[in-house]
């Protein structure tokens, strides 16, 4: 390593890689941290899950809900589905901050597509969901994604187990870029704390007791990860104000007539609920039906004798914007409790999860909600309370944090994009800054 390096960014995500590229292509010396190993084999189901924290299972609040977080390289945009919202206006407003422009340079790099009619044009149990929807005045809408269909796999839904086809763009190809351009990547190098001196970060201790130094320290190990790393440096007044999105799956099978098989998850979505009642309904496919009942035992129970009729399998997710009031300790623990206007909006999006799926013919008697399983943490490091509007921490100077911890609170739609925005953002400003 450089005796002095410019940067040490911790994540490879969507907060991390981004302006980890665009400092290694201005010739910054830079050195990229990234807990999880570089997994390339056996991605997508059934091995793939080995990706998130905890198998995707065992990864829990104290209260039971769970948070998919992925420890692998390229953080936790190896198992998101792809999906791209540009940030609300609200997000700027809370922030103070205006990175639209990064935003739309970001989105037109990449290059959001929806999926050719080919992956549609046997999706019949998508299509009584949407018959069913415009009999309530709703409409589900066809998503864009981050998803090359030409090396898309009509029928695979293994998006959140890792893309083995490389058809989901992650934010790997920015990591393989910063090394391409001069950076340092160490793998399997999880940072247990800050190295800060009067006041100042001067670098980084990982867990195996290696110290790395720099002038500019960037925090981008996720909504659970940097206020774990913040609280364990001693630095407090922060993973307080913790939301993430939780979701509850609603699951059943057909009457009649085939469900889900063979269809993919989160290809449409109702949005229009998303200002006023604070959620989103997305489809999801047979697949993920039988997947639910591994997380959630009421589920597996309820339905087991249906479990041969895998392929009637048919359900929704209700993914609700939810209050930030949780909290994250210096162990990684979480606690997420919900207030009384989560539970009531959340119901308001199961009930009517349920009368889509029943008129879409779904037995009512198959119905079963498998509730808390979450994503999107956030506000944990936010802007305004922790953070200046330069992305800088209060409490300590030459210290960055650009992830979902920054956002005040939840955008209400999946906010990989607004991540990489922010990352695309701070980058500029951090390449100005250095000289």
């Amino acid at each position: 390593m450089p005796e002095t390096l410019d940067a040490i960014v911790v994540g490879t995500g969507p907060g991390g890689a981004p302006l980890a590229r665009d400092l290694a292509r201005a010739g910054k010396k830079v050195l990229m941290l990234e807990r999880g190993i570089r997994h390339e084999k056996a991605l997508g189901m059934p091995l793939g899950p080995r990706i998130m924290e905890g198998a995707g299972v065992f990864c829990r609040s104290r209260e039971g809900v769970f948070i998919a977080r992925g420890i692998t390289l390229g953080g936790s945009s190896m198992i998101y589905n792809a999906n791209v919202f540009s940030p609300p206006q609200k997000v700027f407003e809370a922030m103070g901050v205006d990175f639209s422009e990064s935003v739309s340079e970001i989105r037109n790099e990449i290059g959001p597509k929806v999926l050719p009619e080919r992956f549609f044009k046997n999706a019949r149990g998508l299509a009584r969901l949407m018959s069913a929807a415009e009999s309530l005045g709703l409409d589900f809408e066809p998503q864009k994604k981050f998803v090359n269909p030409d090396l898309c796999r009509v029928g695979c839904d293994s998006c959140m187990a890792g893309c083995s086809r490389r058809a989901k763009f992650t934010t790997r190809v920015f990591a393989d870029q910063a090394v391409s351009a001069g950076a340092r990547l160490l793998t399997g190098c999880a940072v247990e704390k800050i190295i800060v001196e009067k006041g100042r970060a001067k670098g980084v201790i990982t867990r195996d007791g290696r110290t790395f130094s720099a002038k500019t320290i960037v925090l981008a190990a996720g909504g659970l990860g940097t206020p774990a790393i913040l609280l364990r440096s001693g630095i407090a007044d922060v993973g307080s104000h913790f939301y993430m999105d939780p979701m509850n799956i609603v699951v059943g099978y057909m009457d009649q007539g085939p469900g889900a098989k063979g269809e993919m998850t989160f290809t449409h979505a109702i949005e229009s609920t998303a200002k006023e009642e604070k959620f989103i309904i997305g489809n999801i496919s047979s697949f993920a039906v039988a997947s639910t009942s591994l997380m959630r035992m009421n589920v597996l129970l309820h339905n087991l004798p249906r479990l041969p009729r895998y392929r009637h399998g048919i359900g929704l997710f209700v993914k609700l914007s939810d209050s930030a009031h949780g909290q994250v300790f210096p162990d990684g623990s979480i606690s997420k409790p919900y207030l009384p206007v989560d539970y009531k909006r959340m119901k308001a999006g199961t009930d009517l999860a349920r009368e889509i799926l029943v008129r879409a013919g779904v037995a009512p008697g198959s119905l079963a909600v498998g509730e808390g399983i979450g994503g999107h943490p956030g506000g944990t490091v936010a802007m305004g309370r922790s953070l200046n509007t330069d992305f800088s921490l209060k409490a300590v100077e030459n210290l960055y944090v650009c992830d979902g911890s920054a956002l005040p609170e939840s955008p209400g739609v999946p906010p990989s994009l607004t991540i990489m925005g922010m990352s695309r953002h701070l980058g500029k400003k951090l390449v100005a800054a250095l000289g």
